[in-house]
């Protein structure tokens, strides 16, 4: 059987030592074709790396009693990272279609891990964040080719802020520039590179993807982006360029963070490393659910004017320990807005 570091080596920010540590904590399993590592709905208490074999990912349809293939996962590539890190009941069922050799890690040991190693905790989280970046900019693509536009999303903001404490947006307040930015301005361009992570504090941002249609560019607005988003965020992650532009629709005010100054301070502290990134994780697998409701999956999803039934955890709910902070979330983002406005 080959090393573990040679069937995870597209791992791009796990070192060596953490892949060893993982293939001697982990449990393998051969398992036959067929088998169901995770079932969508029931709780999972693993993150499964595949050394061997492929396994498909299926979702629920909306009113609908079968499931939807919407991806295959081969050798080197993770699966139940989304539940891990938001704590929620899985949103698909994952099952292998030919035998294949699967490591399995505990939720708990990595947390453990997490808590006694955090340079291994950022850097897992790091891991994953780009994972989940790359996902949301093929579903992103998906959605334009389909012409599906998503619906008003939730202020990003108060993922990031109900994690982050009170140092680390300071930090950010001090350290970052204040932009007064007038209708039309380009944030960020399509396949370019991203100079910073904005925050938009006041006014209206258009997400626009540009593609190709019967030979000719089309521009194709994807979402629109009030104050208390976040952009720029995937391609900092994957240290990639920009897969959508960001273009001011009204005169907006933003809060840059330069991508080099973000790095540095991620390198020099690494606890607000595990907490930005499992913000940022959050922010994208919110982008994700939403992204996957729009196409008509996921059977838990919430309805405007709906009942909400006790016994059921909708597929758009926000993860719990999230929520109970969202309060003080707010209060950091009015509070960093006055500090900023010089109130």
């Amino acid at each position: 059987m080959p090393p573990v570091l040679t069937q995870l080596n597209n791992l791009k920010v796990l070192e060596p030592p953490d892949i060893e540590w993982m293939a001697q904590t982990g449990t393998h399993q051969e398992l036959s074709a067929g088998t169901v590592l995770i079932q969508e709905g029931q709780p999972s208490d693993s993150i499964y790396f595949i050394l061997e074999g492929t396994v498909t990912v299926l979702i629920s349809q909306q009113n609908s009693d079968s499931n939807q293939e919407i991806a295959r996962c081969s050798q080197g590539e993770v699966i139940g990272e989304m539940s891990f890190i938001d704590k929620r009941l899985p949103s698909a069922t994952v099952k292998t279609v030919e035998p294949s050799l699967i490591l399995a890690l505990s939720k708990r040991q990595l947390q453990l891990k997490m808590e006694r190693d955090p340079d291994f905790g950022a850097r897992l989280y790091q891991e994953l964040t780009a994972i989940l970046s790359s996902r949301l900019r093929s579903l992103s693509k998906l959605l334009a080719q389909n012409k599906i536009v998503p619906g008003q999303a939730l202020r990003k903001v108060l993922f990031l802020f109900a994690i982050l404490n009170d140092n680390d947006i300071d930090w950010m307040v001090t350290r970052g520039r204040k932009e007064n930015a007038p209708t039309g301005t380009v944030l960020i361009q399509q396949d370019q590179p991203v100079e910073a992570l904005y925050f938009l504090l006041q006014g209206n941002l258009a997400v626009i993807f540009s593609m190709m249609v019967d030979g000719q560019p089309v521009d194709k607005e994807l979402a629109r982006r009030a104050s208390g988003e976040i952009v720029g965020e995937m391609s900092f992650v994957e240290a990639g360029n920009a897969s959508a532009s960001i273009k001011c629709a009204e005169n907006s005010l933003v809060l840059a963070i330069p991508q080099q100054l973000l790095r540095e301070k991620i390198q020099r502290d690494r606890g607000f490393a595990i907490r930005f990134y499992r913000a940022i994780s959050l922010v994208l697998i919110d982008r994700l659910r939403e992204g996957l409701i729009q196409r008509g999956f996921g059977q838990k999803s919430y309805s405007q004017d709906q009942q909400l039934a006790d016994d059921i955890e909708y597929e758009d709910e926000i993860p719990l320990d999230v929520l109970e902070a969202t309060l003080l979330a707010g209060t950091r983002f009015k509070w960093m807005m006055n500090r900023l406005q010089g109130n």
